[in-house]
């Protein structure tokens, strides 16, 4: 088939206005058809997105009916019992007449021990671990609008190169048609034309696929309806990454991380809570009481104590779960720590090595790539490469932004992880 193509391009004819005309003319309409107008679409940035993710109604009441409830339980533990109201009636049928007797009687129990006191600072510490556990859930809504984002622009820019190089071919194609039939071209470039244009189309729509449904998860990230005219600005090349030292510094504070020593808090306070156990709780009761007979009737003011003696349980049981909730929480933190300094280390050197390699990349693809299809398409004014050889080069050009496009999204996926490890965000 080589021998065949070779022979059918001995065949055609190399005018001096062919070549100068049918050449000039195809490179023409390819480059200048290749460049489509961009409308003035809606633009969205990167923190436009995080910000109407973040104002969602829906996620603002969710995280509000979270720290409700949490201060509710606070409310809950700083509470007193409610006073107990008490009245009776008793009849009796006597031989010299019935005798009715009544009592009234309020009673409130005393926590004289400091228990409830204990149990609201234990909440209250419980309140601070949900606040950290909302600035986590924050930290990591973020990070996920920020890899939607980076995504969908990846996928946009990836559809961009794709409907460019398709541009090219289908025009190409054409021309390359027309010349067919007037037989200044072979059956071979027209049918290698065609089946580029297909493979091309093909690529094209899966990119096309893959964007809209980048698309669709960050419309609904954001709460807005997608929009095939929404553009999306911005550049997947992250900046250059902080220090180690100081994103090792704000990991220790780390929301997560805070959450689980507020927890060990709280429940060393409920230890401390039970290892007084062996107090009771007083109840102080007043009232009166009247009795009335046939002859006669009185009354009288009733005063009472009641307590319980702790001899089988005084609070033995709630200590050692405490106590040892507490060591398992702490013994946790530890090694979350531990874990997120090795995982911290790794995700800084991986963001830096990647960015290095996307902007050497980004440097080759400025001296190379483009020079490479300069100068094809030099050689294809002058004669010296045929229709194919241009292709190439095109398809070169293409592979080497994809590839660019590619290592840059991981670069940006890099450091928006690193930035959710280090618990500190640039759109905090």
């Amino acid at each position: 088939m080589l021998r065949e193509y070779s022979q059918t391009r001995a065949r055609i004819p190399r005018t001096p206005f062919y070549r100068t005309l049918s050449r000039a003319s195809l490179l023409a309409l390819i480059l200048f058809s290749a460049f489509p107008v961009i409308s003035q679409a809606d633009l969205l940035t990167e923190r436009e997105a995080v910000n109407l993710a973040l104002s969602r109604p829906v996620w603002l009441e969710a995280e509000t009916g979270r720290l409700l409830l949490a201060e509710s339980v606070v409310t809950e533990a700083g509470l007193m019992p409610n006073p107990v109201f008490d009245f009776s009636r008793d009849r009796l049928a006597m031989p010299g007449g019935d005798i009715t007797e009544r009592s009234v009687h309020i009673s409130q129990t005393f926590d004289f021990s400091g228990r409830r006191s204990l149990r609201r600072e234990a909440a209250a510490r419980r309140l601070d671990a949900e606040k950290f556990d909302g600035r986590i859930r924050r930290l990591n809504t973020i990070a996920e609008v920020r890899r939607t984002f980076a995504e969908a622009l990846h996928y946009m820019q990836i559809q961009d190169a794709l409907g460019l190089r398709l541009t090219r071919i289908e025009q190409a194609s054409k021309v390359t048609a027309k010349l067919a039939k007037a037989g200044e071209a072979s059956g071979y470039d027209r049918r290698r034309l065609e089946r580029e244009v297909h493979t091309a189309r093909t690529r094209l729509t899966v990119a096309q696929a893959d964007a809209a449904r980048s698309r669709e998860k960050l419309a609904a990230l954001t709460g807005n309806k997608p929009d095939a005219t929404l553009r999306l600005q911005g550049d997947l090349l992250p900046d250059a990454a902080p220090a180690l030292g100081l994103l090792q510094t704000s990991l220790r504070q780390r929301p997560d991380l805070a959450s689980l020593l507020a927890q060990a808090e709280a429940l060393s306070r409920e230890q401390q809570a039970a290892q007084r156990g062996w107090v009771p709780d007083l109840t102080v009761g007043i009232g009166q009481k009247t009795l009335d007979e046939t002859t006669r009737r009185g009354s009288g003011a009733i005063v009472g104590l009641s307590f319980s003696i702790p001899l089988l349980d005084h609070g033995q049981a709630a200590q050692q779960r405490s106590h040892a909730q507490a060591q398992t929480v702490r013994a946790e933190h530890a090694l979350a720590l531990s874990k997120a300094d090795a995982d911290l280390r790794g995700a800084w050197q991986q963001s830096e090595e990647l960015r290095k390699a996307a902007l050497a990349n980004r440097r080759d693809a400025s001296d190379g790539s483009h020079n490479l299809s300069n100068i094809a398409e030099a050689a294809y004014r002058a004669g010296e490469a045929g229709l194919l050889e241009l292709l190439d080069a095109y398809r070169s050009e293409l592979d080497f932004v994809t590839s660019e496009l590619d290592l840059a999204l991981r670069a940006r996926l890099a450091r928006i992880e690193l930035e959710t490890l280090s618990g500190v965000s640039s759109y905090e």
